[in-house]
């Protein structure tokens, strides 16, 4: 005990004879140690802030578009572009066993939005029933697509906030009807605001069932028959993310014959 007393004496009596080597030795430590925590502290709250943005998306979300084929290996020169079709997703949702949901986008931004009281150019997403639980999407009033519109191919119509917002001005929608380049839709839905200061395209969109869409808005472009967009799908778990994208690559890869780890084949 005495020797463990002597060894502290000495010690501060080090320090003290030191002040100034002491002082810059502990403010070093202080700073370093304070560094660290700030940076701690802005990764965690960069990472939750992420978090936020990602689920104002959607849960597990994953999104595969067409892409660029090499028509001769090796050759970029050679290079054609693929576009997804419906016959690739109804694949991808009968053999892909790691695939919990899948849902199909068929998106048109040139389709004319005409309610009783205003008229804009609506960006119309086509979707199928599931789209709702791959997506975030929070009903205010009336309801979401159903598989019976789906299946019946049925003219109605969700409406996101901000297009809520564009088209009634307040005014009650669900019920109503408006005219998607001339053709009634009803309004059986609008959406709750989503995202941070409403900052998410879902807000203004209008959303009608995928098989509606692909008879009466198709995509314009050359050689698009049967094309969608884009696919939105869930893996079964998280943690089956990469096993389920090589599952859904392999299928579209044998469809579309090319090899399906091939780079630069999907975005």
């Amino acid at each position: 005990m005495r020797r463990l007393l002597d060894i502290i004496r000495q010690s501060l009596s080090t320090l003290w004879a030191h002040k100034l080597r002491s002082f810059l030795t502990m403010f070093g430590i202080a700073w370093g140690v304070g560094s660290l925590l700030l940076l701690v502290g802005l990764g965690e709250g960069f990472r939750s802030g992420n978090r936020k943005q990602l689920a104002s998306i959607g849960q597990d979300i994953m999104f595969i578009f067409g892409g660029r084929l090499p028509a001769v290996e090796g050759n970029i020169n050679s290079m054609r572009p693929f576009k997804l079709t419906y016959a690739d997703y109804e694949a991808i949702k009968n053999e892909a066993s790691l695939v919990r949901r899948s849902s199909p986008v068929l998106n048109r931004e040139d389709i004319r939005a005409v309610s009783e009281y205003n008229t804009t150019n609506g960006q119309v997403f086509g979707v199928s029933s599931p789209y709702n639980l791959i997506r975030t999407i929070p009903m205010m009033t009336g309801r979401w697509i159903s598989d019976r519109d789906e299946v019946e191919s049925r003219r109605v119509a969700v409406l996101g906030s901000e297009m809520m917002k564009n088209m009634y001005s307040g005014r009650a929608a669900v019920g109503s009807s408006i005219l998607l380049n001339g053709t009634p839709f009803e309004v059986i839905g609008v959406l709750e605001k989503i995202g941070r200061e409403g900052n998410n395209g879902t807000n203004i969109r209008i959303f009608i069932p995928i098989t509606t869409m692909r008879v009466m808005f198709p995509l314009k472009e050359v050689n698009s028959e049967d094309a969608i967009s884009f696919i939105n799908y869930q893996p079964v778990t998280r943690e089956q993310h990469e096993d389920a994208k090589l599952q859904v690559h392999q299928i579209l890869a044998r469809r579309h014959a090319f090899d399906p780890k091939a780079p630069d084949t999907f975005e």
